[in-house]
Formats: C-alpha cells, sequence, structure tokens
C-alpha cells in the first residue's frame, strides 16, 4: 500500500472514525435510494442479439406478416371433444379469452370454416362451407370432415380428434415497429462512422427510451394475460386438462423463475453467510462486519444500476449474489489477516493491528479484484446487449465491492472495538489445509499425475461441448410451461416458430425459357362453364403482372417444398401458401389448380379463408412466400444447426435455389444466433482471457515461471467442469456459459493470494517445504473458508426451477471445489518441485520488504 494511502487510513478512518463514517453513510443512502429504479427486464428481446442482421430481418417480416405475439391454450375435455358438451365448453372458453383486454383475435375450432370434400364445390365454395358450433350440424361428420382436412390436423385438432388448441394472438403497440425503423436509420449512420448531430443524437436517446418503455409495458401486457388465463384454467378443472405455451408464455416463465432465482439466491447466500461465519469465526463481531459489507455492497450497487438504468435479465440475473459473495471473500480474507496479527503481534495497538491488515492485504486483494474484472470484461466483446451489461455490471460491482470492504471493514473494527485472541480446539474442519499440505508434501508426483491426466480427460470433453438446442429442457418436467410444451409438441404441431421465406428470384429462372402465350387463347382455354365472362376478364386485370409462385409450376414447386419440411422429424406443423390450397385442392377433386383457376381463386375465395390461407404466407405485391414450421422443442434429437443445414442442403441442391433466393427467420433463428454468438466470444476467447491475466500475474509476481505456475491450476479448474459437461452431453445455455469466467474471475483470487503469501514465507524461512506448510496454517485457511462459502452460496440454485440456474448453480460451485484443490494441491506442488523463487530471494526480500513498509 502507498504510504500516502496508508496516511490518509490513520489521519481519517482510524482517527476521525465517527466523521468519516457519517459521511460515507450519507453517501451509501443517497447512492441507495435510486434502488427503487432498480429493474428487471422481462422482454423476450432480451434473449437476442441487439445487432444480429437476421434481427432486422425478423422485424421486416413480422411487420409484414404478423409478429410471434399469441399464445397457444391446448384443451383436453373429459368427454369427447366432438360433443355437445365440449364444444359448447370449448366455446365459453374461448370467449372467455376473446374478452381479455389484451386479446386482439382468438382463433379456435369454433372458427374454423368446415366443408364436406365429397359435397363442396369450387365454384359454389361459400354456401358449402359451414362452422361447428352451427345448429343441427352432425358432429360425428364435422368430426370427419374437420380430419379430413389437413391444415387443421395437428394445428386445431390433434390427429386422434381428443385435444383441441386456442390461438390467442396479443395486442401490440403499432408505434414499436415505426420507432424501431426510425432508430435503425440513426444506428445505421453510427455504424458507418458518419456522425451524428446533436439533434440526431438526442432523437436516438429519446427512441432508446420509449423503445424501452414500449418493451415494459408489453412484458406486462404478457404478464397480465397469462395470470388471467391461468385464472380462467380454474374454471374447468373439472370438464377437461389446460396448458398454455407459446413464446411469450416461455419468455414469461423464464423470467419468472430467475426472478424467484433472485430471491432464492439472495436469500440463501445471506443466511449461509450467517450460518457459515458463525460457525467459522464464532463471534458476532465477524458476522455483523461481514454482513455490513456485503449489505452495503448490495444496496449500493442495486442504487448505482438504478441510477444508470442498467435492467438486470435472465443472464446477469446473478449479479447481486455474485456481489455477495466477492465481498464476503475479500472480508474473509481481512478478517483471517487480522486474526493472524492479533496472534503474531500481540504488542501492536488496536489502530496499528488494524493499518497492517489494511496494508499488508491491500496489494492481493487489489490484484484479485483486477483479474476479476478482466475475467468478467470478457463478457463485453459478446454481441448480446445483456451480457454486455452484465459485464459491465460485475467491472463496476467488483470494483465498489473492493473499495467498500476496505474502507467499511476498519471502519467497523473501530465502532465496534474488541480485541483478544480467539481460543478454542480447532477441529478436523478447521485443520483440513494442514491435512492437504501433508498429501502435497507426500505425493508430490502423483498430484501432479492426477493434474495432468485431468487436463488431457478435459481437453477431450471440451470438444464434444455444444450449445443448448431445447427450449423445454429449461423446464422441470413437472412445471406447467414443460407440460404444455410437451402437448403442443405431441398433439398439436410443434412450439417454436422457424420461418422461411423465399423469393420471387428463386423462380424466376424457371420461366426464363417458357414462351408467353396469349392471355386470351389462355383464358378461352381455361374458361369453364359456370363462370361468367366478366369473372374472367376481371381475374385476367387483376393478373396484369405476372406471379411466379401463383401458377402451377410455382404451387407444384412449393408443394415439393411442404412435402421435404413435412419429412423432417423435428419439425411439426408446417405451415405455407401449399398447405393452405390444399384444402382448395380437395375441393377441387384432389388435382392441382391450373393457373387460371390459381387467378379465379385470387378473387373469389371468402375473406375469412383469405386470412387464413393467404395472405400469412404470400406477399402478393413482392411475389414472395412464406413458410412457417413449428419445430419440436421436445424431440431429443432436435439440433438447431443440423435442421437449418439439411434445409438449405435441399434448397440448394435439389430445389436449385442460390442462397440469396432464401432467408430463414423466426425466433429460433434469433435465439440460435444468440447462443452460437455467446459460444464463440466466450469460450473461444478464453485464451486472451488467460493472456491477459497471465500478464497481470507478470507484473505482480514479477516471474514468468510463476506466473505460468500460478495460471495452471486455474486452467484445471475451469476446464475441468467445462470438459465435464462435453462427457456429460450437457450443452452450453445462456448462463452455463459463463461458468468459465465466472470461476476463472474468483478462483485467481486463490492463487494470487497464495503465491504472494508464499512469496513472503518463502523470503522469511528460506524453505520452500516450510514455506508450504506456513501458508497453509494462515492464507490457505482464508481461501479455505472463502471458498466453502462460495460453494455453498451457489449451491442454493438447486433449488430453482430453472434448469440453466441448477445447472449453473452445480457446475460452478464444482469449478470452485476443483480450483480450490488445485490451489491448495498442485499450486504447492508445481512450487515445490520448479523451485521459481531460488535464484532471486534477494530480490523478492527486497520486494516483500518494502510491501509491508
Amino acid at each position: 500500500m502507498p504510504n500516502w494511502l496508508k496516511q490518509l487510513y490513520k489521519d481519517y478512518v482510524l482517527q476521525h472514525t465517527w466523521v468519516t463514517a457519517i459521511i460515507v453513510i450519507a453517501i451509501i443512502a443517497t447512492i441507495g435510494s435510486h434502488s427503487a429504479d432498480f429493474r428487471m427486464d422481462a422482454s423476450a428481446d432480451s434473449l437476442i442479439l441487439e445487432n444480429d442482421r437476421s434481427l432486422e430481418f425478423y422485424r421486416k417480416v413480422k411487420k409484414k406478416y404478423g409478429t410471434d405475439d399469441y399464445l397457444f391454450i391446448t384443451f383436453q375435455p373429459k368427454a369427447p371433444l366432438f360433443s355437445d358438451q365440449s364444444i359448447k365448453q370449448l366455446k365459453s372458453l374461448k370467449d372467455q379469452i376473446a374478452a381479455l383486454p389484451d386479446v386482439e383475435t382468438v382463433i379456435s375450432l369454433v372458427d374454423a370454416p368446415i366443408f364436406n370434400p365429397d359435397k363442396v364445390s369450387l365454384a359454389n365454395i361459400e354456401n358449402d362451407l359451414y362452422f361447428i358450433e352451427d345448429e343441427g350440424i352432425d358432429l360425428a361428420q364435422a368430426k370427419q370432415d374437420i380430419l379430413s382436412i389437413p391444415l387443421y390436423r395437428n394445428l386445431l385438432v390433434s390427429t386422434d380428434g381428443e385435444t383441441t388448441a386456442i390461438q390467442a394472438n396479443l395486442k401490440g403497440n403499432p408505434k414499436y415497429f415505426k420507432l424501431n425503423d426510425e432508430l435503425r436509420k440513426l444506428q445505421w449512420k453510427r455504424v458507418n462512422k458518419q456522425p451524428l448531430s446533436a439533434y440526431e443524437a438526442q432523437a436516438e436517446a429519446n427512441l432508446r427510451q420509449e423503445l424501452r418503455l414500449l418493451a415494459d409495458e408489453i412484458a406486462l401486457r404478457d404478464e397480465r394475460v397469462i395470470t388471467q388465463i391461468r385464472n380462467l384454467k380454474t374454471g374447468y378443472q373439472d370438464v377437461g386438462t389446460i396448458y398454455l405455451g407459446g413464446i411469450p408464455m416461455i419468455a414469461y416463465d423464464m423470467i419468472d423463475y430467475v426472478k424467484s432465482d433472485l430471491v432464492i439466491f439472495g436469500l440463501g447466500v445471506f443466511v449461509l453467510l450467517v450460518a457459515i461465519q458463525a460457525f467459522i469465526f464464532r463471534r458476532a463481531r465477524w458476522i455483523i462486519i461481514t454482513l455490513g459489507c456485503c449489505t452495503i455492497t448490495a444496496v449500493t450497487s442495486i442504487g448505482i444500476l438504478g441510477v444508470l438504468d442498467w435492467p438486470v435479465t435472465v443472464i446477469s440475473s446473478n449479479f447481486v449474489a455474485l456481489l455477495l459473495i466477492i465481498t464476503m471473500s475479500l472480508v474473509i480474507h481481512l478478517i483471517v489477516r487480522f486474526r493472524q496479527v492479533e496472534r503474531d503481534f500481540r504488542e501492536m495497538s488496536y489502530n496499528d493491528k488494524i493499518l497492517e491488515t489494511i496494508s499488508s492485504m491491500f496489494t492481493p486483494c487489489a490484484y484479485t479484484s483486477l483479474t476479476t474484472i478482466v475475467a468478467f470484461g470478457s463478457l463485453m466483446v459478446s454481441d448480446i446487449r445483456p451480457v454486455i451489461d452484465f459485464g459491465k455490471m460485475m467491472i463496476m460491482g467488483v470494483s465498489l465491492a473492493f473499495v467498500i470492504a476496505f474502507l467499511m471493514f476498519p471502519l467497523l473494527m473501530k465502532l465496534r472495538k474488541k480485541s483478544g485472541l480467539d481460543k478454542r480446539k480447532e477441529s478436523g474442519f478447521f485443520t483440513f489445509t494442514n491435512q492437504l499440505a501433508k498429501i502435497t508434501d507426500k505425493w508430490r508426483w502423483q498430484v501432479a499425475s492426477v493434474a495432468v491426466l485431468m487436463s488431457v480427460a478435459s481437453a477431450w470433453g471440451i470438444s464434444y461441448l455444444s450449445v443448448d438446442n431445447r427450449f423445454i429442457d429449461y423446464f422441470k418436467s413437472n412445471t406447467e410451461i414443460h407440460q404444455g410444451m410437451k402437448v403442443i409438441d405431441t398433439e398439436l404441431g410443434g412450439t417454436t416458430p422457424l420461418e422461411i421465406i423465399i423469393e420471387r428470384s428463386a423462380i424466376e429462372e424457371d420461366f426464363a425459357f417458357i414462351e408467353e402465350e396469349s392471355e386470351e387463347d389462355e383464358w378461352e382455354d381455361e374458361f369453364e362453364a359456370g363462370e361468367s365472362e366478366s369473372d374472367v376478364a376481371d381475374a385476367a386485370k387483376e393478373d396484369e403482372t405476372p406471379r411466379l409462385w401463383m401458377t402451377s409450376h410455382g404451387i407444384d414447386k412449393l408443394h415439393r417444398i411442404q412435402n421435404f419440411l413435412e419429412s423432417i422429424s423435428v419439425t411439426g406443423k408446417t405451415l405455407s401458401l401449399a398447405a393452405g390450397l390444399q384444402i382448395v385442392e380437395q375441393i377441387n377433386g384432389n388435382e392441382r389448380l391450373s393457373d387460371f383457376e390459381l387467378a379465379l381463386l385470387q378473387k373469389k375465395i371468402p375473406e375469412d379463408l383469405r386470412e387464413q390461407v393467404l395472405s400469412p404466407f404470400y406477399d402478393r405485391e413482392n411475389d414472395e412466400v412464406r413458410f412457417l414450421i413449428r419445430v419440436k422443442e421436445s424431440d431429443p434429437e432436435l439440433d438447431r444447426n443440423q435442421l437449418l443445414a439439411d434445409i438449405s442442403d435441399f434448397f440448394v441442391n435439389e430445389m436449385k435455389f442460390s442462397k440469396q433466393d432464401f432467408h430463414f427467420t423466426g425466433m429460433l433463428i434469433l435465439y440460435n444466433n444468440m447462443l452460437e454468438s455467446l459460444f464463440k466470444s466466450q469460450i473461444l476467447t478464453l485464451g486472451v482471457v488467460f493472456g491477459i491475466i497471465l500478464l497481470m500475474f507478470i507484473i505482480l509476481f514479477r516471474s514468468i515461471t510463476l506466473a505460468l505456475l500460478g495460471m495452471f491450476p486455474n486452467l484445471v479448474g475451469a476446464c475441468f467442469v467445462l470438459g465435464l459437461m462435453g462427457w456429460s452431453g450437457i450443452p452450453l445455455d445462456m448462463m452455463t456459459i459463463t461458468i468459465a469466467a465466472i470461476s476463472i474471475g474468483i478462483a485467481v483470487d486463490n492463487t494470487i493470494h497464495y503465491i504472494h503469501r508464499f512469496k513472503m514465507e518463502y523470503a522469511r524461512l528460506g524453505d520452500y517445504t516450510k514455506a508450504m506448510y506456513a501458508c497453509h496454517d494462515t492464507i490457505a485457511r482464508a481461501m479455505y473458508f472463502t471458498s466453502i462459502t462460495i460453494i455453498a452460496g451457489f449451491s442454493v440454485l438447486v433449488l430453482s426451477n430453472f434448469m440453466p440456474s441448477i445447472y449453473f448453480g452445480v457446475f460452478t460451485s464444482l469449478a470452485m471445489f476443483i480450483a480450490l484443490l488445485a490451489n491448495l494441491t498442485l499450486l504447492p506442488v508445481l512450487l515445490l518441485l520448479f523451485k521459481p523463487l531460488q535464484k532471486n530471494i534477494e530480490s523478492i526480500e527486497s520486494v516483500e520488504t518494502e510491501t509491508a513498509a
């Protein structure tokens, strides 16, 4: 610690304690008052790449064809579905859902136009349609008719005719797309390094704020409508089984579980802090000091988040708990050091003991904080805004934890002045580090050999790592969202939407060699009895501009694509223009429509059928078609990347499309892009993180050899857990993918503390083995106490219903345990075997003398 800083501690903290305490409390209270502005971002946009080009295309498609803001409500009545009783219950449920203020439209079996394929005619289609709630309907025949319509099977009704689904389309804000378009224009200028005027910069800030408020409104809307529908379910418990599903439901439950984890994890860590501190130190003052520092850090950090308007998301949901753990780690090191000072320097005054504790721990704690900052700073290379914000939050939080620990510890020690050595008989728990010292001394080569084998196995396991594939795996099997997704997948066509947009250019080459025929001759050839000349003229006039997809050749291609997409095992219901036209083809005697009939159909089709069959899947103006695929989240074979690769291969090699002719979009694409980006930015850049930490080790330890030896135990700990996940087939997800950064950031603290103390003990004792035993009897205990608390804290997450949180807690705890063992066995073994301090003991002694001074 610099002399000027030590003098500040002596003059203000130790001599004018109350004045300093009042000023600090006033500052903390001012910042903490903004905790009310702390919020959690519950929008689905928090799970996608902010600068993803696919996001811009996705929004363009949603603006044209409609959004993913809909919920599925599955209904499986106890009575047969196609009975008067069940139809009445279904209609009642549908009407109640439609009456909800946040529901715009509802699609259900009640609203579906039905026809008998054997009796309907294309010429009289308007009169041949009927609805299931019409009077005098033969429900047995209606069931047969509905199940014979391919479009309805696995969409509105299961193939066995026992389960149906209601699709509730939620009200959106028409301003969203307009505001987003305006923001994207300004962002585009910034990306292309075009300067923004002061007006444009302010406009950009205002647009971000408005969009944030809209996102909050959407999150509140989802919460309201999901709560209301769940309340409606209670009235139907005796008549059938109802589940909810859909993208808003997944996002809502995900955020809801994470909010619960915030409370569980925070309270769990707090309770464990009290319990472990009471067990380890057995004095009230240490508990009060530790919890005091942790509480102040938490309140202040939450206040800062409120001031800066940094929302917590799924990815950063453990921010507060991590800060509690990091603060606690710093304070425990100070407590253990103070107790050692009390034992070794009994003649010192109370103030001098505090000052000695602070000054001797300042350098190692400063470096541990810096290395932790570097580890979390690696998150900022991501393209995902919530991940970047998480990195910034942790950089701010770790810096704050360091300042508060080194400011509040001496203040609280002075305000609660009490000295005296602890007198208790140490049990096996407290002598654990001494036992590890004996094992390390006796089994040096064995420890090194085990570490090498673990490293090789870990590297092999890491090669099998993959990102997660299925939303359904995020939730325990007994949760409603899991059960609902299972029913929707198996009975009603799948959950997650994947969309494919195919442009006009994909089919233009097919028509390049076709000679244009006389429109008059074509209409004469295709003219059929029952159609008036005016109908034909109107159809011809409307089709002056050739619509290539709405030709018999185009429809044949669409059917070919439809058949392929339906043949993929992990895809459920595939909706498209081809699927919709299957209804008309059924009416036409299961024959494909001619060019004339297709042109006429666009004019004659009833409006309600047009909204279901044509409009969502065909953009007439641009002659562009859309396929909507519902992917089965519950299929264990689901691999998003492989699915996209298979479809692309079919389009390029079988359909002869160029890669510019078709585009993938939908939430499946956006979420997959986020995971792929996170995988690349975090896993593949770990080498950069280790490089920076290695450089910091070299600066701190002033020895390349010592720095390299210090890195190896941390590599073992982080890689072991990632390798274990690879071997066990557990994919990385948006939370577990940060385990490496977090475990490294916390584990290197132990390395720094151990090596820093080892240098001091070696300079004092002049013997490696004696220095090792001395370290295991002093600093190793602080490492042990902090690690046990950290491990216990993360293990609280096993109580969650959110599987990524459970995996995050289990594997982070395991990573910390392995890192602790590595730092207390492998690290001293490496020091004993390589003896990196032997040649420069004089310089070491001079450095440590300066540090102690």
